[in-house]
């Protein structure tokens, strides 16, 4: 830690108060945090547990607060420097750590490094944990799940057991609405059935799940999140994640499914035409371009069929993605949520849900409508691409002229950062 003046006169940084700042900790600093930590897996006799403090350890460095270099680097370069420090310690702690990061390490060049230098503390006669020899031996036993009404979530439960042991659970909560990730988890004992534990809420079922199917579904859909700077992710979801992983690799994974295809062009028009056709407002003038966005949001952006609304989908569509990404007239938004409230009827008894499902659904778009309208008049909201399109559209520039957006994108990357800053943030299509 860094000091400030020392008697013998030396100078440490200060911040503007005055106090000492402490120096942020080093990659080899952490590493022997990790590695010290083993004590704790000494005094552990189930292999459960020692996979649940690895899994914890690794889900404290998943996708920490920070900047993006700093994120890569302590990605990259932590657990080969965890291995290292561990393999030179040479006792036990150390070998423990090497036999509990190898188990759910989902890094395969860190899971070898790790089994290599627990082979080569090995051959020097040190004690392996007891719990060490165990690992390996957990074998699946069942699998199923809770499906929504809507649609918007599958929670998977799969059961295995180390022989000799109690069963443990392991819990993952699969979320399409917020882009097909698993968002929660959990891994533990249960006493008895655990579909019998759980207490099934109104408009959930619980069905048996195809264990490679489920493997699958968990493993992509983590590999989705991976790919987010940050999410909705719990807390247990962090802790868990590495042994969630471990656990569906012991399962035979399904071959990736090939997705249908959203509906193209052609038939978002019929699609709409339908509902334009059926539907009883009184006022179309918007009502084109409003379904047009509703069937490009779930289409494009959720992965899904036309008619997978729900309230949590509503939430989106109308406080996230349309603020964001699209531009609409006043009129537009003066009508949307009349027109989705109509929608979304429309895309429920598609889909044959009961009408305590679609009133619930319709109830958001009013709850959520006031927000949305605020929303869409704040440039605060827009997304990159939205504020760029209304300062291109400001600047009377025809989108439909690709030469005159080409030389207005390129007089635009011309200009310091700060004066393009400034330029987003001049255009209010609303006060002009």
């Amino acid at each position: 830690m860094a000091r400030g003046r020392s008697r013998a006169g030396r100078r440490g940084p200060v911040s503007a108060g005055g106090a000492r700042s402490p120096r942020p900790p080093s990659i080899g600093d952490l590493a022997n945090i990790v590695v010290r930590g083993g004590r704790e897996l000494l005094e552990l006799d189930d292999p459960l547990e020692a996979e649940a403090w690895a899994s914890s350890i690794i889900g404290n460095f998943y996708k920490i607060d920070g900047p993006l270099q700093a994120r890569d680097e302590l990605e990259t370069r932590l657990w080969p420097e965890v291995v290292r420090r561990a393999e030179r310690r040479a006792d036990r702690e150390g070998l423990a750590v090497l036999e509990a990061l190898a188990a759910v390490t989902d890094v395969e060049a860190i899971a070898a490094d790790a089994r290599d230098a627990a082979d080569r503390l090995r051959a020097l006669g040190i004690a392996v944990p007891a719990w060490a020899a165990e690992l390996g031996s957990v074998a699946f036993e069942s699998a199923w799940m809770l499906l929504d009404v809507f649609g918007d979530h599958e929670a998977y439960y799969a059961t295995f057991r180390y022989p000799g042991r109690t069963p443990h659970i392991v819990n993952a909560l699969y979320d399409k609405a917020m882009g097909e990730i698993i968002k929660d988890a959990f891994v533990g004992y249960s006493d008895g059935d655990p579909r019998t534990l759980i207490v099934v809420e109104d408009g959930v079922r619980a069905v048996d799940a195809e264990p490679g199917v489920m493997a699958r579904r968990v493993v992509d859909a983590i590999a989705n999140g991976d790919l987010y700077l940050d999410n909705d992710w719990t807390p247990e979801f962090r802790q868990f994640r590495a042994l969630v992983l471990a656990r569906m690799r012991r399962l035979p994974v399904a071959p990736p499914a090939e997705p249908p295809g959203p509906p193209d062009d052609s038939e978002r028009e019929a699609i709409a035409a339908e509902f334009l056709s059926a539907s009883a407002l009184t006022d179309h003038s918007e009502a084109d371009i409003i379904v047009s966005h509703c069937l490009d949001y779930v289409c494009d952006y959720l992965g899904e069929d036309p008619f997978r609304w729900s309230p949590i989908v509503v939430e989106q569509f109308l406080l996230d993605y349309l603020p964001r990404k699209v531009s609409l007239g006043l009129g537009a938004v003066a009508q949307l949520p009349a027109v989705l409230r109509a929608w979304v009827r429309f895309a429920l008894l598609k889909r044959r849900l009961e009408e305590r499902w679609i009133v619930e659904t319709e109830e958001a778009v009013d709850q959520f409508a006031p927000e949305f309208r605020q929303a869409m008049t704040d440039a605060d909201e827009f997304g990159p691409a939205k504020l760029l399109g209304n300062a291109m559209l400001a600047d009377g520039v025809n989108p439909l002229d690709q030469a005159s957006v080409d030389r207005w994108v390129d007089a635009f990357n011309a200009r310091p950062i700060a004066e393009r800053d400034a330029l987003l943030r001049r255009l209010d299509p609303w006060k002009r």
